[in-house]
């Protein structure tokens, strides 16, 4: 458990690493472009090793889907990722307009219909038919004024929620090796 010295101390340095962010990219908009990467190898069944910076995880899918649930599957890491990527948001934001939050907790559901996925049906997507969120926010904060610009904020400047809710170009190619 982090003390509140330690937890002044984290605000801090996200409060100055968001704003020196944002000055230099005012400053040269050419910033503001970055690029992510992610490397996946199948290692056996349906489980893959997931590279990403300096972090290795396992994804693989539960059993009744045919894998083996040594991790979760690439659609709960969505779930995930969503999750995460809101109390960031509400997090670094809440911060800005200076609003304390004492925890933030996001629960994520998606609903499939597996036609998609196991191409039982051209009507059926293999994505998400939905997505809910559930967000809990513990703050004292009272100015309800604050508290909806928060809560805009939240699902306006979400970069998982974007990319779920908008179509994004992908290109991709698929070679054949002996």
């Amino acid at each position: 458990m982090s003390t509140v010295k330690e937890k002044n101390s984290l605000d801090k340095n996200i409060i100055k690493a968001v704003q020196t962010l944002a000055k230099d990219i005012k400053g040269n908009p050419k910033n503001a472009d970055v690029t992510f990467k992610a490397e996946s190898k199948l290692e056996q069944g349906l489980q893959s090793k997931v590279n990403i910076r300096d972090f290795h995880f396992i994804s693989d899918e539960p059993e009744s889907l045919g894998g083996t649930n040594l991790g979760a599957s690439p659609v709960e890491y969505v779930l995930g990722a969503l999750a995460a990527c809101q109390e960031i948001v509400i997090k670094a934001h809440a911060l800005a307009l200076g609003i304390e939050v004492k925890s933030v907790t996001v629960q994520a559901t998606g609903d499939l219909d597996l036609q998609g996925f196991l191409n039982l049906s051209d009507d059926a997507r293999a994505g998400f038919k939905n997505v809910e969120l559930s967000t809990e926010i513990e703050t004292d904060e009272k100015d309800q004024e604050k508290l909806n610009q928060l809560k805009e904020i939240s699902f306006k400047n979400c970069p998982v929620l974007d990319i779920i809710q908008n179509p994004v170009p992908v290109q991709g190619s698929i070679n054949f090796v002996n």
